[in-house]
């Protein structure tokens, strides 16, 4: 009989306890969206092969949505195909522009590279998009 009597006010306590432990908004503002960003290679074949004619090639990248206002950040990683030793590229800087040129460097004589370029908006680091393609240097 006694523990009846005592387990109603435990309940009680219980779920007013977890109930006032909810999260509160802090009153953080929300971020407006921006449009997805959509990119396209010139001079390149995306996610297909490309020659090049020597140790350097220059492609464009042209960012055919809207831009956003803060502009976008450019990286480019060329890793050897097999092999996967990576190539160092120069950083390319951020732009606010619709159209990026992107030199590759230290392109080796016959050798394939996978060229990965990774383009992401400044202010929201999760609007980001990815191209890939292949490049051999034809040049011996």
């Amino acid at each position: 009989m006694p523990l009846k009597l005592y387990l109603l006010p435990i309940l009680t306590l219980f779920i007013m306890t977890f109930s006032s432990c909810s999260k509160k908004d802090s009153g953080s503002a929300v971020k407006p969206t921006e449009e997805g960003l959509k990119v396209s290679l010139t001079n390149v074949t995306e996610a297909s092969y490309t020659a090049a004619a020597g140790s350097t090639y220059t492609f464009q990248a042209a960012v055919t949505s809207k831009l956003p206002s803060s502009g976008v950040n450019i990286t480019v990683k060329a890793v050897t195909d097999p092999g996967g030793v990576n190539i160092p590229q120069n950083a390319v800087a951020p732009s606010t522009s619709g159209a990026i040129a992107i030199t590759l460097i230290g392109l080796e004589p016959l050798r394939t590279v996978l060229v990965t370029v990774v383009i992401t908006s400044t202010s929201n680091p999760d609007n980001t998009i990815t191209k890939t393609f292949w490049i051999t240097n034809k040049a011996e």
